[in-house]
């Protein structure tokens, strides 16, 4: 970071009357974040995302000298917050003005430090963000105001199916227990209506250290005795003891449902959030024709 720093000491500007001028500029630690800021501003600006690959981890992801240039000259940066994406928070601190404008996810969320980071799977969030993204490029482009609010709304519009699915799928979940391999669609299973059996197990997942011989021999007993809906697997980050547990969910016929921690990039956040709830519709579906 102070080679960021260094770096950072020729490029700082004053952003606040450029927006007008040029367009706003948005930097976007996640994709679908980039996603929700693209639909608002139309050609009114512009749109960097750092995170695009799902196959870099964020929480690991290490910033360069051109991202941080990108920061220094953004308006707006969208952040998850909440540790997920701290680099982003230090690279805005180390930019050493205080134009920048920082929508921090977890903060519009009333989330503290220490809640689970994986704010995206909740069905609610994009269409907060919008409306938080249209109020933040308004105040800084009054002139595009109305054509901000009316491209959010048509985004909001789009994303209203989401919640509706939600609450389909919770008529009929009937508070079930499920179990997970790390906690990045718990905030989806909670609107659904399903509890999550799973913390240690799930937790020890997430850290990248071994779940305790309890936590592996209870979640191995929810399994074979049928005590668990389905098991959701982070189809990202296997490990022996997540397969393990997929293999005999498979053996004992509980149904898996697969997940990603990020965006893939061939989808929109709609599709890949859909995508994965209609797999717990199914699993539902399938259980009431059986019954």
């Amino acid at each position: 970071m102070v080679v960021l720093s260094l770096g950072l000491s020729g490029c700082r500007t004053q952003t606040t009357t450029s927006a007008r001028q040029t367009g706003i500029h948005v930097v976007a630690s996640l994709n679908f974040c980039g996603e929700a800021a693209r639909k608002i501003l139309g050609n009114d600006g512009t749109v960097t995302t750092v995170i695009n690959s799902p196959s870099v981890d964020p929480e690991s992801f290490e910033p360069d000298i051109a991202t941080a240039k990108k920061v220094a000259r953004a308006n707006v940066v969208i952040q998850n917050g909440l540790g997920y994406d701290s680099w982003m928070q230090r690279l805005v601190a180390a930019n050493g003005h205080s134009d920048i404008q920082v929508l921090n996810l977890g903060n519009l969320v009333g989330r503290k430090m220490g809640a689970n980071p994986h704010l995206w799977s909740d069905p609610l969030l994009m269409a907060q963000m919008t409306r938080q993204l249209v109020r933040q490029f308004s105040r800084l482009d009054p002139q595009h105001a109305a054509a901000f609010a009316r491209r959010g709304q048509a985004y909001e519009r789009q994303l209203r199916a989401l919640p509706r699915l939600a609450q389909q799928i919770k008529r009929h979940a009937n508070g079930q227990q499920v179990a997970v391999s790390e906690p990045v669609f718990d905030l989806a299973l909670s609107a659904m209506g399903y509890r999550v059996s799973d913390g240690h197990f799930a937790q020890a997942i997430e850290e990248d250290s071994d779940p305790t011989p309890a936590d592996i021999t209870q979640l191995a007993a929810q399994i074979r005795h049928h005590k668990i809906a389905f098991f959701v697997e982070n189809t990202q980050n296997s490990s022996k003891n997540v397969t393990t547990m997929v293999n005999l969910a498979r053996q004992y016929h509980v149904p898996v449902v697969k997940v990603t921690e990020t965006k893939p990039i061939d989808q929109s956040y709609l599709t890949w959030m859909t995508s994965q709830y209609r797999q717990v519709l199914r699993i539902q579906q399938e259980a009431r024709s059986q019954s």
